[in-house]
């Protein structure tokens, strides 16, 4: 299901997940999720622009931050981009439906990044207006100014633009993504439909 994704990352770092973690996620993860951890794992895709992770890794999510109470559950991070935005595949109770929200920690908002994670992996990610649909042009001249980034980090505003910060490459750092994370979350308390 995911082998062009696969094939455009052949130099990409990578791990499998595990029986165990499949197993814990068969009965609230939708089927193209378990697939894309079956046939891809975990890992850092496109140099470094995309990190799929296990939920555990966004210890610091809580499903308030996006919809009304209780509207949109459960929720499943399971990748973040080089700025530490998320995508989360929700279940939306309201419209009766599943689809993956974009979650733009840079600016504090939210949008449907897509309606399903095939989409996202297989068609929005591989065209070539992923970069602009997500926000992300930044990215190459920080790669060249910054270095690549650690498993552990991403580019982070300093301070961070949903909290005042300039939309600035010089005020751009390499930073530790959980705590940076998690201090927007804290500190907007909920994200804006955008």
């Amino acid at each position: 299901m995911y082998e062009k994704f696969l094939s455009q990352n052949m130099e990409c770092e990578r791990q499998v997940a595990d029986d165990a973690f499949l197993a814990k996620y068969a009965n609230t993860a939708p089927k193209e999720l378990i697939t894309l951890w079956q046939e891809v794992g975990f890992g850092t895709f496109y140099n470094g622009l995309f990190r799929l992770l296990p939920p555990e890794e966004f210890i610091f999510w809580n499903d308030a931050y996006i919809g009304e109470s209780g509207q949109i559950k459960p929720q499943i991070p399971f990748m973040i981009t080089a700025f530490g935005d998320i995508f989360v595949w929700v279940y939306d109770t309201c419209l009766n439906e599943s689809y993956v929200a974009y979650i733009n920690i840079r600016k504090g908002t939210w949008k449907i990044g897509a309606s399903n994670i095939k989409i996202l992996i297989n068609v929005r990610i591989l065209s070539n207006t992923c970069i602009k649909m997500f926000d992300l042009e930044m990215f190459p001249a920080l790669v060249s100014k910054l270095g690549r980034l650690a498993e552990d980090e991403c580019y982070g505003y300093v301070p961070a633009l949903a909290l005042g910060g300039d939309n600035d490459i010089d005020k751009v750092e390499r930073v530790k993504y959980v705590p940076y994370i998690d201090l927007i979350c804290q500190s907007l308390g909920d994200f804006e439909f955008a």
